[in-house]
C-alpha cells in the first residue's frame, strides 16, 4: 500500500506541475514600434525564440516561477517574473522598459549582461541572446578558428589548424556532461537550448588520442546545479 500511495503522489505532483506549465505570448517594442529578430528566453526552462517581423514571440511550457529574459543590447537585457502572465507587451525604452498585459503596466529597469572574457566559458545566456539555433553556430560564432570544412565528402566542424591527421581534418571530440562521444554533427548529442555552459579544449591530451583534434566540453541545464 505504502507504494500505491508514493506512486499516487508522484503522479499528482507531476500532473500540478502540467496544469502550471502554459504557453507565454508577448509583442516586443521599441519606442512603440515592432522588433524584429530580438532573442528571448527563459532562465530556467529550456524554451527560447526570436520575434517575427510584427515583433511577436511564443514560449511554450512556461511555468509561473520562471523569468523571461529580453536581449536588448550587448550591454543589456530585459527580465521579467512570468508569474501570472499570459499575453504581454514589452516596451524597450533607453533606461528602462514597460509590460503591460493581463496586470497593470509597470516600468522596469534594464540588467547589465556580464561581459564575456576571451577565452572563459560561454554560458546559457550568451547562447540565448545570440539568437543561435545550432550546437554548431554557437562554436563557429564564439570560438576564434572554428570552421566548416569537408572530410570524406562529409561536412564537419574544426576547431584546430595545423594537427589534422593523414586523412585530412576531422571533428573535435564531444564531452557532454563527462560522457565522450565521437561525432560529425553536435546536433546529434545536445540541443542548443540545453547548454548551460560549453568551453573549448584546444590541446585535448587529458583525454589521450581521443582528444587529438580539440574537446568541446558541454554542461547542459539538466546536469548543472543551475
Amino acid at each position: 500500500m505504502k507504494k500505491i500511495a508514493t506512486l499516487v503522489g508522484m503522479m499528482a505532483l507531476l500532473l500540478g506541475q502540467t496544469m502550471q506549465a502554459q504557453d507565454l505570448t508577448g509583442t516586443i517594442l521599441k519606442e512603440g514600434k515592432p522588433q524584429k529578430n530580438v532573442s528571448v528566453w527563459l532562465k530556467i526552462g529550456h524554451s527560447s525564440a526570436v520575434t517575427d517581423k510584427t515583433g511577436r514571440f511564443v514560449l511554450s511550457n512556461v511555468t509561473p516561477d520562471d523569468t523571461l529574459q529580453v536581449s536588448v543590447n550587448s550591454k543589456y537585457d530585459a527580465k521579467i517574473v512570468v508569474g501570472e502572465l499570459k499575453d504581454i507587451t514589452i516596451n524597450l525604452g533607453k533606461e528602462t522598459f514597460t509590460v503591460s498585459g493581463n496586470l497593470d503596466e509597470v516600468t522596469v529597469p534594464y540588467f547589465p549582461v556580464p561581459q564575456m572574457k576571451k577565452g572563459s566559458a560561454i554560458t546559457h545566456d550568451y547562447i540565448m541572446r545570440s539568437g543561435m539555433k545550432s550546437v554548431a553556430d554557437v562554436i563557429r560564432r564564439f570560438v576564434p578558428g572554428a570552421q566548416e570544412v569537408m572530410s570524406d565528402g562529409v561536412k564537419i566542424l574544426s576547431i584546430t589548424r595545423g594537427r589534422n591527421s593523414m586523412r585530412g581534418p576531422e571533428p573535435p571530440l564531444y564531452v557532454v556532461d563527462g560522457v565522450p562521444y565521437n561525432v560529425a554533427n553536435p546536433n546529434d548529442v545536445v540541443a542548443v537550448e540545453d547548454i548551460a555552459e560549453l568551453s573549448v579544449d584546444r590541446d585535448g591530451s587529458a583525454y589521450g588520442a581521443r582528444g587529438a583534434n580539440g574537446v568541446v566540453i558541454i554542461r547542459t541545464l539538466n546536469g548543472s546545479d543551475r
